[in-house]
């Protein structure tokens, strides 16, 4: 193995940090903690976290559509009930809904967002300043994992900068989904696996053994957090037989009795994940279709969020793009770069680990979106190793090129513009994202659209929604719906369809509209529903000349 002492090869020194720099640095630091809080619950409460709350609550899909039927009228406050916690559910029901319905799903942030939510509630804040405070934890586990690669409290501080207010993590830092303890575990199992694997004939070895159980206790969190984890563990695992090159045993040993002890510890919750398969697939086929070119621009994308995103998504119009295509070409060249210079310049002990967090799950997902058609590959949130990756070989490329060691002070200056941009980008995305609604991870011209049905309806005096539409649009919406707001619906399943096969097939039976109501609208209807109403003798026109809203006025004929 190569000697982590090797610090020459890393070709720069390791001085303290310049006084602009640090400055620069804390500023950054600070003002990435605050957007990580700001605003937490401005922004539309989409499907994904309202599923978080479902789970969390103990209940079940089923159970809410089984308890909601046309035969009375209920209002959104109806609907969030099955969203907060109490008396009736406890912890068990929180595993239970997520075996039954959401298998794909590992049990530890929801077991955490359960007792989270006994504290602070069950609100919409409350909810997602959980991911805001594991988000935290970021910080001195990214410190930890560049000094274990490159020993240079210049890079950590550096990774530390471009995490705080890189637009990915701010942005996944607010939502009430597992990505930033996702984030966390990844880099916290790398620096422990780089720790129990660096050469020290003096080591103790009781200190030797409890490095390797530090590591495979992080790597059990992995995989308890999010099952991708396995490709960090697949990256984790090509490492030591690279490295130990087959030759030294007792690393070998080491880190497969780790990895052993934190298979078994997963074991449970991948039993239940392979015997679920079947449900796994029916509620993740939304990620089944798209074309190659539309992938490719996906990757693009993707990379350019690390450090710069205004919130621009396929929708967007020309003088977006025109923006967007010149940041995003500086930001892969950037990147690529950085790559390349970290191959160039670190020995394969480090810019090994980085390019395996990358590759793994960049090729574990994209490899079945080319062959079989998909787009899993270019959603960011399904990216975390890949981010983490990449930005710490920013950070490498940038701590060099400002070192004291650089000769040439014009090119110092250069890439101290480099910094200053590219923490302004960050900035900037932050501060934009900061005092908007909706954004691309929520779906945004879907959430749009939502939007502008709850605007339409709530000007209404007295209005009702009648609908058969999935439970899972039905939850987001009634977090925007005033209280005024009445329905009358029985709604559709979703993540409960395969192991119901009564609720995926059941046949909706609407009862007589009620009189009463200044305001009758009809949201996401099926074919089933509208032709019942037209029977009653209603007219179905659109509520507004956006027929993409998916709603419509019944009006008596």
């Amino acid at each position: 193995m190569e000697s982590t002492k090797d610090s020459d090869r890393l070709n720069f020194q390791n001085p303290s940090l310049d006084k602009w720099l640090r400055f620069l640095i804390i500023a950054v630091l600070v003002i990435g903690i605050l957007f990580r809080f700001a605003n937490l619950d401005r922004k539309f409460y989409w499907l994904d976290e309202t599923y978080t709350s479902l789970r969390v609550s103990g209940y079940t899909e089923a159970e809410i559509i089984k308890q909601i039927s046309y035969q009375k009228i209920t209002s959104p406050s109806d609907i969030q009930k099955y969203q907060q916690l109490n008396s009736e559910k406890t912890l068990s029901d929180t595993l239970n809904s997520l075996a039954t319905e959401d298998p794909q799903h590992p049990p530890l942030y929801y077991v955490l967002a359960r007792y989270w939510a006994q504290w602070f509630g069950s609100s919409v804040a409350a909810m997602r300043s959980l991911a805001a405070v594991i988000s935290l934890l970021v910080f001195p586990a990214i410190y930890w994992l560049a000094w274990e690669l490159f020993e240079s409290s210049t890079v950590a501080w550096m990774a530390i900068a471009i995490f705080a207010i890189s637009p990915y993590h701010i942005l996944f830092a607010q939502e009430a989904r597992q990505y930033s303890l996702w984030t966390v575990t990844t880099i916290l199992s790398s620096a422990a696996l780089l720790r129990a694997m660096r050469p020290d004939e003096n080591q103790n070895p009781v200190a030797l053994v409890l490095a390797w159980a530090l590591y495979a206790g992080t790597a059990t969190l992995g995989l308890y957090t999010h099952l991708l984890f396995v490709c960090v563990a697949a990256a984790h695992a090509i490492y030591v037989a690279v490295i130990a090159n087959w030759r030294d045993v007792k690393t070998f040993i080491a880190y497969y009795v780790a990895a052993l002890i934190a298979l078994i510890g997963f074991m449970p919750s991948l039993i239940n994940t392979v015997e679920n398969f079947n449900q796994i697939r029916s509620t993740t086929a939304w990620a089944e279709q798209t074309n190659f070119l539309r992938l490719v621009s996906r990757w693009i994308g993707s990379v350019t969020i690390a450090f710069f995103d205004i919130g621009i998504d396929g929708t967007a119009n020309a003088t977006q793009l025109a923006l967007l295509i010149p940041v995003g070409i500086m930001i892969l060249a950037l990147v690529g770069y950085a790559l390349y210079f970290l191959c160039r310049h670190t020995p394969k002990r480090v810019w090994l680990i980085v390019l395996l967090l990358i590759a793994t799950t960049a090729l574990f997902l994209a490899v079945p979106d080319i062959m079989k058609g998909g787009r899993r590959s270019a959603n960011p949130r399904y990216l975390v190793p890949c981010y983490v990756g990449i930005q710490l070989a920013v950070a490498y490329l940038l701590s060099a090129k400002i070192s004291n060691n650089l000769d040439n002070f014009k090119q110092q200056k250069l890439w101290r513009i480099v910094i200053v941009a590219l923490f302004a980008a960050g900035l900037i995305s932050g501060g934009v994202s900061s005092q908007r609604d909706t954004w691309w991870n929520k779906g945004s011209g879907w959430l749009r659209a939502e939007l502008q049905v709850a605007e339409t309806v709530n000007q209404a005096s007295n209005p009702l929604i009648i609908s058969d539409a999935p439970i899972a649009y039905m939850m987001p919406l009634s977090y925007h719906l005033k209280p005024k707001v009445k329905l009358l619906i029985e709604p559709r399943c979703y993540t409960s369809c395969y192991k119901n096969r009564k609720l995926a097939l059941k046949k909706p039976q609407p009862s007589k509209i009620p009189d009463g109501f200044s305001d009758l609208f009809l949201y996401r209807p099926s074919s089933t529903l509208r032709s019942a109403i037209q029977q009653q003798n209603y007219q179905i026109d659109p509520a507004d000349a956006n027929v993409e809203l998916n709603l419509w006025k019944i009006t008596k004929k």
